[in-house]
């Protein structure tokens, strides 16, 4: 996948799309309750998405859209192809291919979450900002998406049942133009911000779009022992020059 975060295979995120039924919407909250459905998504290093998951209820617990989610049920149980696991570069430590996401979603052993908590130790910050550094390809997909399809510049006035339809259809639009005109359909970067995390596009939290929650969760020693490996190896073989400058500014 990249430098930052070698045998990452595919990067998972998720965002919530807010509804604004500005028709009888007092009335639709308090039969619904619901007032944004949640997308979960898999990305690739050309901004591509390679799978969503669309139609999860905003107000329902992240952890809940999590455990019925299709790609959930096919990581666990191996059906979809994730590559074996493989040698670090420059290193002897074998480590399984992984997903890389944010604290919304659970610590697996296929499936890489930052360390939470503010008092980290100097490794466990670069490990988080390694990770962070490697969110960037899905933070990007989002912020073309959301850059070039203005319907998600406010909230969206329609039913969860049609704004499933329109985010489905906007992604397979990216997707055919991201294949297509990829140097026309993109965002310049900013310059000067090689080295920083965040996105090409806008805020996360903007518009009819914003990230998930962070909530949270148990992890098993075996995810664990994943991730500690990971963070071994960037603070020796799989080190870079600029992280001990930039991973307190994280």
């Amino acid at each position: 996948m990249s430098g930052n975060f070698p045998i990452a295979w595919v990067l998972w995120m998720g965002k919530e799309f807010s509804l604004a039924n500005q028709q009888n919407r007092a009335q639709y909250i308090m039969i619904t309750k619901v007032t944004s459905v949640i997308m979960l998504a898999l990305v690739d290093a050309k901004y591509k998405f390679l799978y969503v998951d669309v139609g999860g209820a905003g107000r329902a617990s992240d952890g809940g859209v999590w455990d019925k989610c299709t790609l959930n049920r096919a990581v666990q149980g191996n059906v979809i192809g994730i590559p074996p696991p493989s040698t670090l570069p420059y290193s002897n430590i074998v480590c399984p291919s992984v997903l890389v996401g944010d604290d919304a979603f659970p610590l697996r052993m296929n499936l890489m979450k930052p360390y939470p908590g503010k008092n980290l130790t100097p490794e466990r910050m670069n490990f988080n900002y390694r990770l962070s550094r490697a969110r960037r390809t899905s933070e990007n997909a989002f912020g073309i998406l959301s850059a070039k399809f203005r319907i998600f510049k406010q909230p969206i006035i329609t039913s969860p049942k049609n704004i499933s339809k329109i985010i489905l259809a906007t992604v397979v639009l990216h997707n055919y133009l991201r294949s297509k005109t990829p140097d026309e359909y993109r965002i310049e970067e900013q310059r000067g911000q090689q080295h920083q995390t965040g996105n090409a596009g806008q805020p996360e939290d903007a518009g009819a779009m914003r990230g998930l929650a962070r909530i949270p969760r148990n992890a098993d020693n075996d995810a664990k022992a994943v991730r500690e490996q990971f963070m071994a190896y960037f603070n020796n073989e799989g080190r870079v020059d600029w992280q001990e400058r930039m991973a307190p500014l994280h």
